[in-house]
């Protein structure tokens, strides 16, 4: 028989058991601190497979689990052809919990050296990213991590960035940039399409992610994007994630949320003042580009997006992807609401769907940190700017309807 070893970790964590227990059985909880992916099912049994965006992979099944007091899987880990065991251990301590994890039977020989370190490795960062998030609610994969500061507004394909004349597998196409921040001091704008970080293809989000992993705050790095269709490069030094001012209770975030909006929709109802329909329904790239209107139904399949995500995560549940514009589900809106007035009236209830959602938002999600640190942030700073700045192109289409239509 093969010898084997263990590796033993010990950490105190500033909450419960019954935090800790659920950040280690719950899909959404795992993927907030441990893997960028997970798919559980959790019974004595049944699967957990994690997965993380660097390639590596591991599946196995719930062997024992005893709510508050311990958790026990097995584990195999891509190229590793051990099956080994992972067993964390609860202790309730002083306004706390004892964690200890032990992963055993992995192979003792020095053929799997590499192995044992990759397991050590992961566990140390793991864990530690399990502290901050239970305590503070900062992910550290993101909040050590330098930042470029862009406001993502989707992804380009291989088959749109052809039809766009862009020489790339695909980019990330931006809706503008965070003040202060290496990207608005480099000069990015909305519409720009980032290809490549220093020498790294940006295609897709995943490799967004480990284009940027290397670097640190100060960092100088070249970014490769096209704008109106030119190939263009600029040098930015990247920064640190702020960390976003939440409100404590979810009254006080729906009400903060509500207040943008309002600012907001003073904003859009100034902008489609006496605009007629065939302003509104105006294409300036016939059916290659949206109307008025379209842009108005990507605000309300985004905001729609984003709160079908936060009630999947209020059920304790995982939502795998967003639909990156698809113009089915965009032009079906606008079938069904057919003139400006009830596109910008059904922009408004979506608006007041997602305060009411954010209101109701019951104590034991708000409970959770990270998860309620990060709806807060989405709905208070991340939809805002990516709405604010469709409105700003709305503007300029309408200003280009009218100029073009007063000369046909």
């Amino acid at each position: 028989m093969s010898e084997t070893t263990e590796l033993t970790f010990n950490v105190e964590l500033a909450a419960p058991p019954t935090a800790v227990y659920y950040a280690l059985t719950n899909g959404a909880a795992l993927r907030e601190w441990l893997a960028t992916n997970s798919q559980v099912a959790t019974q004595v049994g049944g699967r957990i497979y994690l997965w993380w965006q660097q390639g590596y992979w591991a599946t196995g099944e719930f062997l024992e689990l005893v709510p508050e007091k311990k958790v026990v899987y097995s584990w195999q880990g891509r190229l590793e052809t051990a099956v080994t065991k992972v067993t964390f251990s609860l202790q309730p301590g002083d306004g706390g919990t004892h964690l200890s994890l032990t992963h055993e039977d992995i192979p003792a020989g020095e053929d799997a050296a590499e192995m044992r370190q990759g397991l050590k490795d992961g566990w140390d960062a793991g864990l530690a990213n399990l502290k901050s998030v239970l305590e503070t609610g900062l992910d550290k994969r993101l909040y050590d991590q330098a930042f470029l500061g862009i406001l993502i507004s989707g992804l380009v394909t291989a088959e749109q960035a052809e039809e766009l004349g862009i020489d790339a597998a695909g980019g990330i196409r931006i809706s503008g940039t965070m003040a202060g921040t290496g990207a608005a001091e480099a000069g990015l704008q909305a519409e720009d399409v980032i290809i490549d970080m220093g020498g790294s293809e940006t295609k897709d989000f995943p490799s967004l992610q480990a284009a940027i992993r290397p670097y640190r705050a100060g960092d100088g790095v070249k970014i490769t994007y096209y704008r109106d269709g030119e190939r263009e490069q600029t040098m930015m030094t990247l920064g640190t994630r702020p960390v976003p001012d939440i409100p404590t209770t979810p009254k006080a975030l729906a009400e903060a949320v509500a207040d943008v909006y309002a600012e907001l929709d003073v904003q859009l109802d100034e902008v489609v003042a006496n605009v007629s329909e065939m302003e509104a329904d105006y294409r300036p790239d016939g059916d290659d580009s949206w109307n008025a209107k379209e842009l108005l139904a990507h605000l309300i399949t985004t905001e729609r997006g984003m709160q079908m995500q936060l009630a999947t995560q209020v059920t304790d549940g995982t939502l795998d992807g967003f639909p990156n514009n698809p113009a089915a589900w965009v032009r079906s809106v606008t079938a069904v609401y057919t003139t400006l007035a009830d596109m910008v009236a059904l922009w408004k209830r979506t608006e007041a769907e997602s305060v009411a959602l954010l209101a109701n938002l019951p104590d034991a999600f708000t409970a959770r940190k990270t998860s309620y640190l990060n709806a807060g942030n989405t709905f208070l700073n991340g939809l805002p700017p990516h709405t604010r700045s469709h409105i700003v192109e709305i503007e300029a289409l309408l200003k280009t309807a009218r100029e073009q239509l007063a000369h046909a």
